[in-house]
């Protein structure tokens, strides 16, 4: 693991701005730990024994530099260098939670190690300034080279301040392939019931996040304290039936979730899922790929049928979804079949052939123009013209559609 980071240099400037004014910075949490894991980090914070106003006064003095109050209440102040933001929070002390996320109240310290005392996991409570190195008084940097998440103090304290860190710490176990330390472990499945208190919001996105990682059947976590239940009321998940197909699934959160809701009982997948503040269209896709999941799919009419039905890129999820749920105990002993299936979805898409009343070669106008009276019978006949078009697609030019349709 290393030992000196290599600070960006917008970063490296606000520590030293600060430390030329009388005060000590450091690069907090995340981005600390991301690096020590050999991750870029997305995002960098920054804590300092400066007070809000010290810091906007420190920074808006700067010519090229500009402040922005985003959590001034709770010590933040975002500084702005080159049109991009770096939150500087002052150290801290947090009061009592009662709503088991947000504190009451802060109390600004001078002590670093005062404020790494109030954060989640052992693993985020390390601190770095290039002229001074390392403060690490829970032994984070042990934890990550043993590959353990471990909470800062007494885990149930942490978790009765902010529940969604139980989430956290499984999504974090999923995404980095640590195992969670035994007290800390306990503490998850003692302190469960809390996360009814947090809002859906935050719950869709660490479940979410777990989903999408390289482990994403750690959600059974989830099931076994419950927080699965609290989240997806009437879901029959189980981790030993369906684990294996989650990690089969791609990437892709409609293929995954489908996963999830196609063992729940709920009458409309769609409503389900926008009421648990997925987007419209996540909601959409899921809920077509568990809807279609039993129509057949043998040969190049059928593959077209499931694009007509779900649109090319929906239609791959599709595949993506049923292989998966083909093989979640014995491997993939027909793997000539779905290699088959691929290569037959690639080519339909390819050649561009005829899945809709849009790709048609004939239109209501055509059809008029013949003498077919407006109204229901135009509909009937287009319809019935994609159905032969998407048992033969060399039907579709006009000439053979009008001949087929006998007028």
């Amino acid at each position: 693991m290393e030992g000196i980071i290599n600070v960006p240099a917008p970063v490296r400037r606000i520590l030293d701005i600060l430390e030329k004014n009388g005060h000590e910075g450091y690069a907090v949490g995340g981005c600390v730990r991301d690096h020590l894991l050999g991750v870029e980090p997305k995002d960098w914070d920054i804590t300092t024994n400066a007070k809000p106003e010290e810091i906007k006064k420190i920074f808006d003095a700067k010519d090229d530099i500009h402040t922005v109050d985003t959590g001034i209440q709770h010590g933040t102040v975002t500084v702005v260098i080159d049109h991009i933001g770096y939150e500087v929070t002052t150290y801290r002390i947090d009061g009592e939670y009662k709503d088991s996320r947000h504190p009451e109240s802060v109390t600004f310290t001078d002590d670093i190690t005062a404020d790494l005392a109030r954060r989640d996991f052992t693993m985020n409570a390390i601190a770095y300034n290039p002229n001074i190195g390392f403060v690490d008084p829970f032994f984070g940097r042990e934890d990550i080279e043993k590959g353990i998440i471990r909470a800062v103090g007494n885990a149930g304290d942490r978790f009765d301040e902010d529940a969604l860190r139980i989430m956290r710490a499984v999504r974090f176990s999923a995404q980095l392939g640590f195992e969670i330390e035994e007290e800390t472990k306990k503490a998850v499945f003692e302190k469960a019931h809390l996360i009814k208190n947090i809002s859906t919001e935050r719950i869709r996105e660490e479940f979410t996040k777990t989903l999408m990682t390289d482990a994403p059947d750690e959600i059974q976590e989830f099931k076994n304290t419950g927080i699965l239940d609290i989240f997806i009321p009437g879901n029959t998940y189980d981790g030993e039936k369906y684990g294996r197909v989650l990690r089969l699934c791609p990437k892709r959160l409609p293929v995954r979730l489908a996963v999830i809701m196609a063992h729940t009982d709920c009458e409309d997948i769609n409503k389900t899922l926008k009421k648990m503040t997925y987007d419209n269209e996540t909601s959409r896709m899921t809920a077509a790929i568990v809807q279609y999941a039993a129509l057949p799919l043998e040969n190049g009419y059928d593959m077209r049928v499931l694009i007509n039905k779900m649109g090319g890129d929906g239609a791959k999820l599709e595949l993506y979804y049923r292989y998966a749920a083909a093989h979640p105990d014995i491997g993939v002993p027909d793997a000539p079949k779905w290699v088959s299936l691929f290569e037959l979805y690639d080519k339909i898409i390819k050649n561009g052939d005829c899945c809709t009343i849009k790709q048609l070669a004939i239109n209501g106008g055509d059809l008029q123009a013949l003498g077919v009276p407006k109204g229901q019978k135009i509909g009937e006949m287009l319809n019935a013209a994609l159905d032969a078009v998407m048992h033969d697609p060399t039907l579709n030019t006009k000439e053979k559609l009008i001949k087929s349709l006998d007028l």
